[in-house]
């Protein structure tokens, strides 16, 4: 039975997996971040995306948050002006309106990250220091990086649900680049994985 359940995934066409890869990630927005139909077709005629148009959807902490340069946002969440967690909710929210208006992002982490960011909130709390000099600062990874519990298809449609096209279950999900684990013990937070300019050949 098990056999008979997995050649029906494999058999999929394409475009049925895309489809489904797609609205799973858009299921990974927050309700309240989600844009009105009205916000979208308002994006059409934007000649500049970027800047106050997408601003417009912040408020204010919001806003002094993700205009800080990493260095200053870094200093801020150790001096406790702002939380890991505060810092989290803003670049993800920011990311997910941009996402929506360009399909910018190939996986989204938010909820990963806000977990993430809850435990360093916890750790800072409990040690009064940091726990890596990255400590809370939200980073975007291109999809050619591995993260445990998140696809890579670096765009490939036949990635999906795999390890880099194989059907290997001991690898799927489970293996985690060099370079995320480095992140990861300096303190970062991983929060979304957009796609590469052209895939490696």
């Amino acid at each position: 039975m098990r056999q008979s359940v997995k050649m029906q995934i494999y058999q999929k066409s394409w475009q049925a997996m895309a489809e489904e890869k797609v609205a799973d990630t858009e299921s990974k927005i927050p309700r309240e971040w989600i844009l009105g139909r009205e916000d979208l077709e308002n994006a059409k005629n934007q000649r500049q995306l970027s800047g106050p148009f997408i601003e417009s959807f912040l408020d204010q902490g919001e806003l002094e948050i993700i205009r800080n340069d990493s260095v200053p946002l870094v200093e801020k969440i150790k001096s406790g002006q702002y939380t890991a967690l505060q810092v989290a909710r803003a670049y993800c929210k920011t990311t997910a309106i941009a996402y929506q208006i360009n399909n910018c992002l190939h996986e989204i982490m938010f909820d990963q990250a806000l977990e993430r960011a809850r435990e360093l909130d916890e750790y800072f709390s409990k040690h009064n220091a940091t726990k890596g000099p990255l400590h809370g600062l939200p980073i975007s990874l291109k999809d050619q990086f591995h993260v445990k519990g998140t696809d890579t298809t670096m765009g490939y449609v036949g990635w999906i649900g795999t390890h880099e096209g194989e059907k290997d279950l001991s690898k799927i999900h489970r293996v985690e680049s060099q370079i995320v684990k480095e992140l990861f013990s300096l303190g970062a937070v991983l929060y979304c994985k957009v796609a590469p300019f052209a895939a490696p050949m």
